[in-house]
């Protein structure tokens, strides 16, 4: 699997989850990512994760205005990038990035989501205790609660 592979790969388990919160610059970039159905599996105290971005090229979010007729300005600034915290809802691969759909509900911002295009060197994944979660780990444990969540009853 390639990198861009994995990339693609991680954010698209994350989904509903949420970037909360960051750290670092292009050369490595920490991501805390919300995630509490996932993270209890792990551990029942467990809420997030940690996703380590080595070596970004390319960082940007294209926001969608709210309101709509606001001007359509890319965030290239990694600290602006994050200012209000993304729900994950998909990502896929375009033009050799990683295209990540977001969601954003905070109303003191004049954008609603966005596309965040990422494009790195590698990615980790760390779970609240900074043990490394391999992309098969990851992937195994979001497949069992699906598996599990698709047998309940409503």
């Amino acid at each position: 699997m390639t990198a861009i592979d994995e990339i693609r790969n991680i954010f698209s388990i994350f989904h509903d989850g949420t970037i909360s919160a960051w750290s670092g610059n292009r050369d490595l970039l920490i991501l805390t990512i919300n995630c509490a159905y996932l993270a209890e599996r792990i551990d029942q105290s467990f809420k997030q994760f940690y996703v380590s971005l080595f070596k970004v090229d390319t960082i940007e979010l294209m926001p969608w205005p709210n309101p709509i007729s606001l001007q359509l300005v890319a965030k290239t600034e990694i600290a602006e990038i994050f200012e209000a915290e993304l729900n994950i809802l998909s990502a896929e691969i375009d033009n050799e990035k990683v295209v990540i759909i977001c969601h954003q509900h905070d109303m003191d911002f004049d954008y609603c989501g966005g596309s965040l295009s990422i494009c790195c060197h590698d990615i980790k994944v760390y779970d609240q205790n900074n043990k490394l979660i391999t992309v098969g780990q990851l992937d195994e444990i979001c497949k069992n609660y699906w598996d599990e969540w698709g047998k309940c009853s409503f």
